[in-house]
Formats: C-alpha cells, sequence, structure tokens
C-alpha cells in the first residue's frame, strides 16, 4: 500500500493546487455544475470539453480509493440533482406529493444514480496509485461502462449521457458508428488530456498532445460535416393537440360524453393535410420539389372540410400516402374500447387516404388491471396495420420503482390499472418503407430505436407527451437526446408532441422545422425513407463495449503486475 507521504503532490506542481481534500472535493463539486450547464436550458456549448477537467484533475491526483470514490459521488450528485430538478415540479403537481416528499423523491433518485459516477472514481483513483498520467489515459475508456450502466441497470435512466451535449455538427456524426457513447468518449478525453498539461511535470510535451488531439477533432469537424439541408419528397403531418393535463378542461375531450374536441380535432388535421397536398402537386408540377410550408400556419377555415361521415378519399395523392401522426397525449382516447374514437380514427385515414398514427391505452386482461401504452397505424383504408407496445416504461410515470417509497408515491398518469411493458418491436409497412415507432420517453434508449431500424423502418416516430414537464429544462433535454437517434441511424425523425417540442429531425440530427410551443398547431414535414445502414445499427453499442473490455483488461493486467511486484 502506498505510504501516506504518497499522497502529497510533489512541491512545485501544479497539482498543489488540489493537495487539500477539501480542493479536490470542490473541483467535484464544479465539474457537476458545470456538466449541468453542458445541457438545456443553459445549452453552454462549449463546455463539455472541459466540464470534466477538475474532477479528472482531483481524482488524478487522489490515491485513497475512498476519497476517489467520494469525488465521482459528488460530482454525480451535484449533475443529477442541477439537471434532473424537475423531478420535484412533475411529483407534485401530477403526482399529487406534498412538497417535502417530492423533494425526498429528487433526493433518493441522486443517492442512488449518483452511485455510477462514484464507482467511475474509484477505478480511477485505483488506477491513479499506479501513475497519474496512466489514470488520466485510462479514463474516457472507464467512462463507457459507467454510461452503459446508466442504461441498463436500476430502471435504465440514460438521461444527459455526456455526449448529448456534443453540438459540432460534423464531429455529432460519429455517432452513427459509435453511438451517443463515442461522442462521451471524445468529450471525456478532451478533459482528461487537459487535466494531463494541468498536473504533469513534462507540460510541454503534454501540451503537444493536447493541441494534436484539438487538431484532429477540428479535422473531424470539418471532414463529416453534414451537406446542406434538403427538402424529403415524402409527406407527414405531424399533429400537436395541445390538450391540457387535467382538469374540468381534460374532461372536454372524454369522446363518449362529448365529441366536439375529437371531431374538431379530425377536421384540423384533415385540412391541412389536403391544402399541403394541394400546395405540393403544384409545385411539384412547376419546379421539381416540394414546398416549404411556414410551421406557425393554422389552418381556419373548418368548413371546406368534409364530415368525418364521408367515407370516400377526398384527396388524391398520385406518390406515396402520406403519414398522418398524432401526438400522445393525455386524453382519454381508447382504440380498442370506445368505438366513437376508433370509428373517427378509421373514417380520417380513409378520408385522407394516409397512414395514421395514434396512441392509446390498451388493457391487458379482462378487468383491465394490466395495460399497455400503445401506438397504433392505420393504412389508408382504415385497417390496422402494426401496433407498438411501449417497451421502456417511465419510472415514476407510468410505475413506481420499487426503492422510491412505493407505498407513499404512486405514477403520475390517472390510469388504474398497471403499465406493462411490450416486448415487441413492430414495423408498419408502406408502400415507400418501413416505420418505426416509439413512445415518448424511449427517445434516450440508443437501442430501441436501432432494433426498429434494424428491423426495416426507413424513417423513425416519436409521439411524446412533454407536458409533464412544464416549463423546466427537461422538454429541452429530451428533443436534444432525440435528435443523436436520427444520426445513429441515418433516418428522418419525425417528432409530434402534446404541446412541444414538435419537430422534423433530418439523418445528421438537424432540426429542420419546429411547431412553437402551446398552441395547437399542424405542421407538414418533408422526409424521405432511407435504407442506408449505419455502423451502429448493424452493430450497436460495439464501441462502448470495447472499451469497457479495453479499461477491464488494463485494470486486471495492472492489478497483475502489482502483485508479481509484492514480496
Amino acid at each position: 500500500m502506498p505510504s501516506r507521504e504518497s499522497h502529497r503532490p510533489p512541491k512545485g506542481s501544479m497539482r498543489n493546487l488540489l493537495a487539500k481534500t477539501s480542493t479536490r472535493l470542490i473541483a467535484a463539486a464544479l465539474s457537476g455544475l458545470m456538466l449541468v450547464a453542458c445541457f438545456p436550458k443553459l445549452h453552454w456549448r462549449g463546455l463539455v470539453w472541459v466540464a470534466c477537467f477538475p474532477v479528472l484533475a482531483a481524482l488524478a491526483v487522489e490515491k485513497r480509493l475512498k476519497h476517489a470514490f467520494l469525488l465521482g459521488y459528488v460530482c454525480g450528485a451535484f449533475f443529477f440533482a442541477g439537471s434532473c430538478y424537475w423531478f420535484v415540479t412533475v411529483m407534485e403537481f401530477y403526482g399529487h406529493l406534498a412538497p417535502v416528499l417530492a423533494v425526498v423523491v429528487l433526493i433518493l433518485f441522486v443517492i442512488i444514480d449518483s452511485i455510477f459516477f462514484g464507482g467511475f472514481g474509484l477505478a480511477m483513483g485505483w488506477a491513479a496509485r499506479r501513475s497519474p498520467g496512466w489514470a488520466l489515459a485510462l479514463t474516457p475508456f472507464l467512462w463507457m461502462p459507467m454510461e452503459l450502466a446508466r442504461t441498463y441497470l436500476v430502471t435504465g435512466f440514460p438521461w444527459n449521457l455526456l455526449g448529448y451535449a456534443v453540438q459540432a455538427p460534423g464531429v455529432r456524426q460519429i455517432a452513427s458508428v459509435t453511438g451517443v457513447y463515442g461522442l462521451s468518449f471524445l468529450a471525456v478525453a478532451t478533459s482528461a488530456l487537459l487535466a494531463w498539461v494541468w498536473i504533469s511535470p513534462r507540460r510541454a510535451r503534454a501540451g503537444l498532445v493536447l493541441a494534436g488531439w484539438l487538431g484532429l477533432l477540428l479535422i473531424a469537424q470539418w471532414r463529416l460535416a453534414p451537406p446542406p439541408a434538403a427538402a424529403g419528397k415524402e409527406l407527414a403531418i405531424l399533429v400537436q393537440p395541445n390538450v391540457p393535463l387535467d382538469g374540468p378542461e381534460l374532461d372536454a375531450w372524454t369522446p363518449w360524453r362529448d365529441a366536439t374536441k375529437l371531431r374538431e380535432l379530425v377536421q384540423f388535421s384533415v385540412a391541412e393535410l389536403a391544402i399541403q397536398d394541394s400546395r405540393f402537386k403544384i409545385q411539384e408540377l412547376a419546379t421539381g420539389t416540394p414546398p416549404i410550408q411556414n410551421p406557425k400556419s393554422k389552418i381556419q377555415n373548418s368548413e371546406a372540410v368534409p364530415s368525418i361521415g364521408n367515407r370516400q378519399s377526398t384527396i388524391d395523392n398520385s406518390l406515396n400516402p402520406p403519414l398522418l401522426i398524432w401526438a400522445e397525449n393525455p386524453a382519454p382516447f381508447f382504440f380498442t374500447r370506445d368505438p366513437i374514437f376508433h370509428n373517427a380514427m378509421e373514417d380520417m385515414a380513409r378520408q385522407a387516404h394516409a397512414f395514421v398514427i395514434g396512441n392509446t391505452i390498451i388493457p391487458v386482461d379482462a378487468k383491465g388491471e394490466s395495460i399497455t401504452n400503445s401506438a397504433f397505424t392505420l393504412d389508408p383504408d382504415g385497417r390496422e396495420v402494426s401496433r407498438y407496445d411501449k417497451i421502456h416504461l417511465v419510472p415514476f410515470g407510468e410505475y413506481v420503482p420499487g426503492w422510491a417509497l412505493p407505498g407513499l408515491v404512486h405514477k403520475i398518469t390517472d390510469e388504474v390499472g398497471n403499465f406493462v411493458p411490450g416486448s415487441s418491436y413492430s414495423v408498419a409497412q408502406s408502400p415507400g418503407g418501413g416505420i418505426g415507432v416509439f413512445i415518448c420517453y424511449e427517445a434516450i434508449i440508443p437501442q430501441l430505436a436501432r432494433k426498429l431500424v434494424a428491423g426495416g423502418a426507413g424513417v423513425l416516430v416519436n409521439i411524446s407527451n412533454d407536458a409533464w414537464y412544464g416549463e423546466s429544462a427537461a422538454a429541452y433535454q429530451h428533443l436534444e437526446m432525440a435528435r443523436l437517434r436520427a444520426i445513429e441511424n441515418h433516418r428522418y425523425l419525425l417528432r409530434a408532441t402534446n404541446n412541444g417540442l414538435t419537430t422534423l429531425i433530418d439523418p445528421y440530427g438537424r432540426v429542420l422545422k419546429e411547431i412553437p410551443r402551446y398552441q395547437q398547431l399542424a405542421m407538414p414535414a418533408y422526409f424521405n425513407f432511407e435504407t442506408r445502414q449505419t455502423f451502429y445499427t448493424a452493430h450497436g453499442d460495439a464501441f462502448a463495449w470495447l472499451c469497457t473490455v479495453v479499461a477491464a483488461i488494463m485494470l486486471l493486467g495492472a492489478s497483475f503486475k502489482a502483485a508479481r511486484m509484492r514480496p
């Protein structure tokens, strides 16, 4: 074991600034706060490259394992508390918890998830016992198992993985090979090199290595820069209904009591599709390119829209049938139980001659004690061609984790039954290509979108209800994570939300169009069905797992070497 003297940095070194335990703890907390600032709403984009520098420098000179775990844990605690503060608002207003109990839920979450950061700190502290430089070289490899653990362990909550904060358009395209984890690797490696320059006695050599690394990043940014954005040739209408979450206003959306709201939304959706279809044909004939419609436009004249009772096609599409996508929303729309809603959706598909995608709750058993959160796809004849049952459920939203005071804390949805996860990655087939639909929070799960694309999806559709997040940063963070699914799989992502952020995202992760929040609007989105398969689609998290194997081999090798050196 190292002597107590070995814990002290040599005199005259830059490490003297980190000689005190209290200073190292401050550095860890500072990194946690900087990580928070990397993400919306602050979104200080360039900060991602240096955010981990303070905690990595502190860990590189910390050889006491308990202290190393503590440094990582403190960094994680500040990060999770700062970036997931919205837990309190959601649990208080929609989970109907007392403010104190809502704070307790956040604290429990922070206590548990910060263990991942603590484990990273422990591993790096063990490596630092050999040498600070070796520990820093190993750092980006050690970061990978920590992010994989956040993705797959406990409830599986990979919210705000570091790579999502990398915004350089060219560098971001690396995700088509490595997934979001590769971007995290690059960001952590940059901070580790900066920490090496800071503590190394040979700062000139370390500075040259850092300069070379930054040069490689600049070359990647230049060489991998995406081509200019261009409109696709397929038409989708993304409908943002802006349905209230609760109260008397939500009761007005109950179809079996009063179908007025449902009828208005159907007429509104079909009207926008009819107008876009007409403009598409006129401009296609004149210029050979589809039109770009202002997403803020709203159809006011519903009198020209045919009634729902008309089952004849009112839109003569010469190209592939368009997509008409309704967001996930809290309205009591039960496709399998309510004939009014069921018939309205079938009639809308026939009337618009479109593939219709909607959301519903479906009972699994006769008593309705087990339910699924599902998306259905209807073809232009009104026939159901695909149903996708949500696989990755939202902790606290659709179920309560066992560690989170299950006797006191309840899920925030009003459904009486218990949600159960689906198991099939269903892809709807259309003349243009496969349509892969996933629901809300599943946008943060890299493997889920990948499996849909591997199953034949030529376009990705994400229906979501981000109204639960209120005015917090969560809705904006959610969008940033969804954008990486488009890059990883080189697919357009059509994202329809209840009250924003409804967006059209191209295969390079760029938001091409967006609907303003808190408005009932329909946005035309022109996209293409893509067929290219990326390395990530074919091989998934291979990069992250390879890094994990490298880290394990390096640590085991160092452990065996240390064992042989003992007398």
